[in-house]
């Protein structure tokens, strides 16, 4: 986990905080999953980030169309083999991009638009495995308390909208998006990996409801209630 200590925390504006890179590291440690894809590749923190924590046998595809993002993917990703760079935009998703193959894990950080982002989901939600998570990047709030100069500039000259006057979505947009897929008739449910003790970009994890209780073999439950 040693890279970790080169991603910024409370200044960063975009690319993932620390603390939500180590809180992703876990997860797709957790997870396991065989095939991730990101949507917004940037200067590759969150790639390098996932790469670090899947398995041998896991792959990686990333999508940017930004043209820094294609040189720097070629030039610093290129020795791991895991790793696939797509040069098209997240809303030109297509299975065979993937080979065909289901997505156990999709992170979401590109367009920070609505409509992109529902036409992304449209075109993977069929490629989604059963238990497929969803993560999206920038759903928290920002509370004022907490701004470094470079946050009181980020309000003032780019498009956000201030939910009071002490807390600031800056994407609003994805804060949009999470609700949409929770009120389709897919089946999802969030959770939020927000705070407002520190200013913090945020993350929301989503993943099809489901029931954890099984119905329980009569034979087994009379066995289980003699010991």
């Amino acid at each position: 986990m040693s890279h970790l200590l080169s991603y910024r925390e409370d200044d960063a504006i975009g690319p993932l905080q620390r603390d939500e890179a180590i809180a992703l590291f876990g997860i797709i440690r957790s997870l396991r999953p065989k095939l991730v894809v990101e949507f917004g590749f940037f200067h590759g923190h969150s790639a390098f980030n996932f790469l670090r924590a899947l398995p041998a046998d896991g792959q990686l595809f990333s999508y940017d169309i930004d043209e820094d993002s294609i040189s720097r993917a070629g030039r610093e990703f290129g020795f791991d083999r895991r790793f696939t760079f797509v040069g098209k935009s997240q809303v030109d998703f297509d299975a065979s991009d993937i080979g065909g193959q289901l997505i156990d894990f999709v992170f979401f950080d590109a367009a920070h638009e609505l409509e992109l982002n529902i036409a992304t989901f449209s075109r993977i939600v069929d490629q989604l495995a059963p238990d497929a998570m969803i993560a999206i990047h920038d759903t928290g709030l920002w509370d004022r308390g907490h701004f470094a100069p470079i946050h009181a500039t980020f309000t003032r000259e780019y498009p956000g909208e201030w939910v009071t006057e002490e807390m600031y979505a800056h994407q609003p947009g994805e804060r949009a998006f999470v609700d949409w897929i929770v009120a389709g008739p897919h089946g999802f449910a969030a959770i939020h990996l927000h705070s407002t003790r520190t200013l913090r970009h945020g993350l929301s994890l989503l993943q099809r409801k489901r029931a954890l209780a099984v119905p329980r073999v009569e034979g087994y439950a009379r066995q289980d209630m003699g010991r």
